[in-house]
C-alpha cells in the first residue's frame, strides 16, 4: 500500500514556538500538489481559509489583526480540483508583545555587581572534597542549589572558568581601590592557574586543549564523557589574553599562541571547525555547529596583539563560511556541552549570533555590509529569545524584563543570556548610534538587577516576582558572573559617555 505523504514544517520556524515580529512558515514541497490551504485559528474562532501555490506563507498581512496569544494553523496540500493529496499538518505558536519602547534611568549596577561578586567569592557551604582544596568553589562545580548551597560536582571549565577571570578583572580594572578587588584578582589567578594546569597531553591532536566537560573531580563526564566542545578552547585562550594584559607573563600568551595555532590547524578548508571531538584522535563525535566565530574573535584577538598572516587569513575564512551558513539558515545550533545531538532547527539559541554582533561591528571597516547583518542577527534574537513583556505562551516564568531565553530545549529566561545579548545592543549602538539599542540595554541591565535574589545571587533561571523564591533552585555562579561583566561594561560605556569620552567594547568575550 503506497503511503501517503504528509506536510512537514521546514525551515528555522519549523521548531518556534512564539514570534514578535511575523514570521514566514515553511513547509517541505508535495510533489502532487497544485496548491496549499492553509488555515488559522485564533481563540478558538472559525479558522480564517488561505491559499498559497508555494511550500510556505507569510503571515504579515495577517499578523497586525491577530491578537496575542495563541495562533493555531492547518496546512494541507491540494491538486488543481481541490482535493486533498497528503496528510493536513497542525500547529501551534504564540503571538508575543515586542518592546514597550519606554526609555529607562540605570538603576544601580555596581552596587549589584558588589553584592553577586560577595556571593561569588564566599566559600563552599557544603562538604569540600580533596581535590578541590585551594581553588574557588565553582572550580569543579558549575551549579549549585539556591536554598541549601550543596553543590553539583559536574562542571563545565572552558566555558565557565573564563566567565569568572573576565568579570573579575573587569572589576579590578575598574575599581582597583575598592575592597573586594584583591579576591578578584587572587581568584582570577586560580582560575586561570587551573585551565593552565589541567590540560590534554601535548601529543594529542587537540594537544594542551582544555577540558569542557569534569566530574566527580574527573577529567571527563556529563553528555560529552570523553569528548570535548572544540571551540571552548577559543574561549579560553580569550581568558588568557585577559590574565596576560592584568598580570603580564609569558604562561597565559604562551598558551593563548599554542591553542590559536591549534585552531589554524584544526579548521578545515570551508572555514568551519567541527562541534564536538575525541580530543585524542580529532575524530569527530558530532560534526555540526554555527559557532565559528568564537576562534575567528579570538584569533583576530591574537591578531591584534601579534600581527599573523595565517591567523588572519582563518579568521577571515571562518567568518565567510558564517555568512554563506547560519546567517543565511538561521540555523544558529550546537553550543552547549550539556546537551546531546538535535535535529537541524530543533534547539536553536542565540550564543554565538551575539557574538557575531559584535565580531561584524567591530570589523565594519572590512566590509560595508556587515553592519546590515548585525542589525538583521540582533533582529532575529529579539523575535525569538527576548521576552519583552508579560506574554502568553510557553514561557511560563513572570520575572523582570526585558529578559533573554537561552535555547529551545531549556527556553528559560537567564541573566548570561540577557547579559550577553545586551552588550550586542550596545556595540550596535555604538555602530549605528541609534539610541533604541542603548535604550533597550539600560533595560536589559535593570531586569537582571531587579531578578536579584537576596543572597546575591543573580538569578540564572528567573526569579518570578509572584513568589518568594525563584521557581528554580538552582544557581549557576559562572553564569552570574557573565551578568556581572555585562553590567560593568555596560556602566563604563555610559560613564564614558557621559563624561564627554567613549570606551571602545573591543573583542572581548563574556
Amino acid at each position: 500500500m503506497q503511503s501517503i505523504p504528509r506536510i512537514t514544517f521546514d525551515g528555522w520556524t519549523s521548531c518556534a514556538t512564539r514570534f514578535v515580529d511575523p514570521p514566514t512558515i515553511e513547509w517541505r514541497p508535495i510533489s502532487t500538489s497544485a496548491r496549499y490551504s492553509v488555515e488559522i485559528s485564533v481563540d478558538d474562532r472559525r479558522s480564517r481559509l488561505y491559499s498559497t501555490t508555494g511550500p510556505f506563507f507569510s503571515m504579515k498581512t495577517v499578523w497586525p489583526s491577530l491578537p496575542m496569544g495563541p495562533v493555531d494553523m492547518m496546512v494541507s496540500g491540494l491538486n488543481r480540483k481541490g482535493h486533498p493529496v497528503c496528510s493536513p499538518r497542525f500547529r501551534r505558536f504564540f503571538k508575543v508583545p515586542g518592546f514597550d519602547g519606554r526609555k529607562q534611568k540605570p538603576l544601580d549596577w555596581v552596587a549589584a555587581v558588589r553584592r553577586n561578586l560577595r556571593y561569588l567569592f564566599a566559600p563552599a557551604r557544603d562538604r569540600v572534597a580533596a581535590y578541590e582544596k585551594g581553588f574557588p568553589r565553582s572550580c569543579w562545580s558549575s551549579y549549585e542549589n539556591s536554598v541549601t548551597g550543596q553543590r553539583k560536582s559536574l562542571a563545565f571549565p572552558a566555558l565557565h572558568h573564563p566567565s569568572f577571570i573576565f568579570a573579575f578583572l573587569k572589576f579590578s580594572e575598574l575599581f582597583p581601590s575598592d575592597p573586594l578587588a584583591v579576591e578578584a584578582q587572587t581568584q582570577a589567578r586560580l582560575y586561570g592557574g587551573w585551565l593552565v594546569r589541567n590540560r590534554f597531553p601535548a601529543d594529542w591532536t587537540c594537544g594542551l586543549f582544555p577540558y569542557s566537560t569534569i566530574e566527580d573531580g574527573r577529567l571527563t563526564g556529563g553528555t560529552e564523557g570523553g569528548n570535548i566542545t572544540l571551540f571552548r578552547a577559543a574561549r579560553v585562550g580569550e581568558a588568557m589574553i585577559a590574565l596576560h594584559r592584568a598580570f603580564g607573563g609569558a604562561v597565559w600568551l604562551d598558551y593563548a599562541n599554542h591553542l590559536a595555532g591549534v585552531f589554524v590547524r584544526l579548521q578545515r578548508p570551508d572555514g568551519s571547525w567541527p562541534y564536538r571531538v575525541n580530543p585524542r584522535s580529532g575524530a569527530v563525535k558530532e560534526d555540526y555547529t554555527s559557532n565559528v566565530v568564537t576562534p575567528a574573535r579570538f584569533l583576530g584577538m591574537m591578531d591584534e596583539i601579534q600581527p599573523d598572516q595565517k591567523r588572519r587569513r582563518a579568521r577571515r575564512k571562518a567568518i565567510q563560511w558564517m555568512m554563506k551558513h547560519p546567517v543565511k539558515t538561521h540555523r544558529w545550533q550546537g553550543m552547549y556541552e550539556d546537551v546531546d545531538e538535535r535535529p537541524p532547527y530543533s534547539n536553536l539559541q542565540h550564543w554565538d549570533t551575539n557574538e557575531a554582533i559584535r565580531y561584524l561591528t567591530h570589523y565594519r571597516k572590512e566590509d560595508a555590509g556587515f553592519v546590515k547583518v548585525a542589525k538583521d542577527l540582533n533582529r532575529w534574537i529579539e523575535d525569538q529569545f527576548i521576552v519583552w513583556q508579560d506574554e502568553t505562551s510557553n514561557v511560563l516564568c513572570r520575572c523582570p524584563t526585558p529578559t533573554a531565553l537561552e535555547q529551545y530545549y531549556c527556553y528559560a529566561p537567564m541573566e548570561v543570556h540577557t547579559a550577553n545579548w545586551l552588550l550586542s545592543l550596545v556595540a550596535l549602538h555604538d555602530a549605528t548610534r541609534d539610541q533604541i539599542y542603548l535604550n533597550k540595554a539600560v533595560a536589559a541591565a535593570n531586569s537582571i538587577v531587579r531578578g536579584q535574589q537576596p543572597g546575591g545571587a543573580f538569578s540564572t533561571w528567573g526569579n518570578d516576582r509572584r513568589f518568594s523564591h525563584p521557581p528554580e533552585q538552582q544557581d549557576w555562579p559562572g553564569c552570574n558572573a557573565c551578568a556581572v561583566s555585562g553590567l560593568l561594561r555596560l556602566h563604563e560605556f555610559v560613564s564614558a559617555r557621559k563624561s564627554g569620552g567613549h570606551v571602545a567594547l573591543g573583542l572581548e568575550g563574556i
